[in-house]
């Protein structure tokens, strides 16, 4: 509250010396932090300025703007009473404002706003500043259409409605009713046609008119314009004054409600604009959005244009907002406002929007870079791990081959036959191991990134089966390897290569977690659509811990590996990856009475035998 006191307001007018008034009160402020309100109290009469008064205003309100005030905009038919409201909720007690900011009624003159305001809160700081437009009177357009078509049906309204009470009051007349009775037919007929017609002069005329009519039809002598009685002329004056101010009241109130509807339009677009964003997730999205409640607002054509080098040069009929946060501009919003300027109550909406969509903007900037920067630190982990994993899983193998290679280049002649063939073999199988990890990195790389395309065709699955066993078989001799009979023909679609890639890959994985003469089956199934590949082992199995994680890249279990060295997880991220390629799944479970399986399915073909 102590901060709002020391802000200050200053009333916003179409006034050609408001801005000198707004200069005044920016320099009032001790310093930059002192809040500077701009406040601009809509009437029902102010929301119908001349387009010169409201480019006035517009111009008005972007020179407070530019002066470090902010905007505020209340709605009412008392100026002087919103004001007072506004300063009794903010608490701010320092104000300045322009004598010209007086009523602009020109048959019933009111004390000024000034002495208004004081009259509601004695206690706050006024300062007037005198400006020598204190005559200055502002130019209201019409508040509805007033093309001869609806000046003409209006005026057929007023002679309906006057001649219906007229023919309602000789009903009464005949019926023997006072003339007060047909006096309030008339005030009723005034009362309706202020509420039906477009503008007040309707209402004016049909006063005099029905005061006319009443003395035609109704006062002795009948059918003259003449009264013999003495208070004839003092009910002609009271009925006169009585249609005026009710009719007056109803157009007040039919403009107070058609601006009270266009204010809970405008809250009601505040509203679905931000639930609207609230679900926009790209910046598409959310610009999609803002235009789209732009154009509810608004009847000007619009553009959302890209911010290139910040605001574009002032145009004649063109307005530019723009949609920026924290001094960053994403956006800038030109209209068109070559036919109609934009009401006050229009641009306050308008900047809510802009606001609003600035602000999903900016959150979902942020989101985006925190993506960016969390894949950036994952790909940071990944590239990380991998050069981990190799530099502490290829030493051991590499110095194998390096020790070994070393012994028989130094002292070859002097080991026997056998001594030397178990070196070549160990240099065989660390070199061949090593050319195998390269060829599953890259061929894992080529197919995630799309780059390796798959020569589909159809293969038997027992083919395939057999083919990588043969091969396994080759080169570990200690396990027993066993492919289960098929009890019929199974034909699948698939890459013969990658997918005997993918066997060889899990029968070395059951031949590296399995100990010497365990025993690993091969079988195939049909499975509606699919035929599933299986490779059980009687080894330790999979935790259930490990089995969501054992097909991913590096990762090589709990439990270790047999031969400690070979630990590298590209095998099994590699049969996943070409299984989803083939449009199958692969999964692990667990073996009875131990041991694990692994299976995968490839979609089933249709061979004609005929052919």
């Amino acid at each position: 509250m102590e901060e709002q006191e020391k802000s200050i307001l200053v009333c916003l007018s179409p006034a050609p010396s408001n801005r000198a008034i707004i200069h005044a009160a920016a320099g009032m402020r001790h310093d930059e932090d002192e809040l500077l309100v701009a406040l601009y109290v809509e009437t029902p009469e102010n929301s119908h300025l001349t387009r010169q008064d409201q480019e006035r205003l517009q111009k008005n309100m972007e020179y407070a703007r530019q002066s470090g005030a902010r905007i505020e905009v209340v709605s009412g038919a008392d100026v002087a009473f919103q004001i007072s409201e506004y300063l009794r909720l903010t608490g701010i007690r320092r104000v300045v404002m322009g004598q010209s900011i007086n009523s602009d009624s020109r048959l019933f003159p009111k004390t000024d706003i000034s002495d208004q305001l004081l009259g509601y809160l004695p206690g706050i700081e006024l300062h007037v500043i005198p400006d020598g437009a204190r005559k200055a009177r502002y130019h209201f357009r019409p508040d509805e259409d007033t093309s001869l078509r609806r000046i003409t049906l209006d005026t057929l309204i007023c002679v309906a409605v006057l001649a219906l009470a007229t023919l309602l009051g000789a009903l009464f007349d005949r019926l023997g009713f006072t003339n007060s009775n047909i006096i309030m037919t008339y005030l009723l007929g005034v009362l309706i046609i202020s509420i039906v017609t477009s503008h007040r002069a309707h209402s004016l005329v049909s006063a005099v008119a029905a005061v006319l009519l009443f003395n035609y039809f109704f006062v002795q002598p009948r059918f003259s314009l003449q009264a013999f009685e003495t208070g004839y002329p003092i009910t002609f004056i009271v009925m006169f004054l009585t249609s005026f101010v009710t009719g007056t009241l109803a157009i007040r109130l039919k403009s107070a409600a058609k601006q009270a509807s266009r204010t809970a339009y405008q809250t009601k677009i505040i509203s679905d604009t931000d639930q609207m964003l609230a679900k926009a997730k790209s910046r598409e999205e959310i610009l999609s959005v803002c235009s789209r409640q732009i154009e509810k607002l608004l009847e000007q054509s619009f553009a959302l244009l890209e911010p290139e080098s910040g605001l574009p040069e002032e145009q004649e009929g063109k307005t530019y907002f723009p949609i920026q946060a924290r001094d960053q501009t994403y956006a800038i919003l030109e209209i068109d406002t070559g036919t109609k300027t934009l009401e006050v109550s229009e641009q306050s909406i308008l900047l809510s929007i802009l606001g609003e969509c600035a602000l999903a903007l900016e959150n979902e900037k942020n989101v985006r870079e925190k993506e960016e920067a969390a894949l950036q630190i994952e790909n940071e982990r990944l590239r990380s791990t991998l050069l981990r994993a190799i530099s502490h899983d290829l030493r051991t193998p590499l110095t194998s081959i390096t020790g070994n290679a070393s012994s028989l280049i130094s002292r070859g002649s002097s080991f026997d036959e056998e001594t030397r063939q178990a070196l070549y073999s160990a240099i065989y199988e660390d070199s061949l191991w090593l050319n195998n990890m390269v060829e599953n990195l890259l061929a894992s790389t080529r197919l995630e990134q799309g780059q390796a395309q798959l020569n589909f065709s159809t293969e038997i699955a027992e083919d395939l089966i057999e083919e990588a066993a043969a091969h396994v078989r080759s080169i570990s001799r200690n396990h027993r390897i066993i492919t289960e009979p098929e009890t019929e023909i199974l034909p699948v679609r698939a890459d013969a290569r990658l997918i005997i890639q993918v066997l060889v890959n899990l029968l070395d994985n059951a031949v590296k977690y399995t100990p010497d003469e365990s025993e690993i089956r091969i079988s195939a199934q049909r499975e509606g659509d699919f035929v599933r590949i299986s490779v059980a082992d009687n080894g330790p199995g999979v935790s259930d811990e490990d089995k969501e994680k054992v097909f991913e890249m590096f990762y090589t279990g709990s439990s270790g590996v047999a031969d400690g060295r070979r630990s590298l997880g590209f095998g099994l991220a590699l049969c996943r990856t070409i299984v989803e390629a083939h449009g199958g799944t692969i999964s692990v479970t667990d073996n009875e009475p131990n041991g694990a399986v692994f299976s995968f399915t490839l979609v089933s073909e249709e061979v004609n035998m005929d052919g």
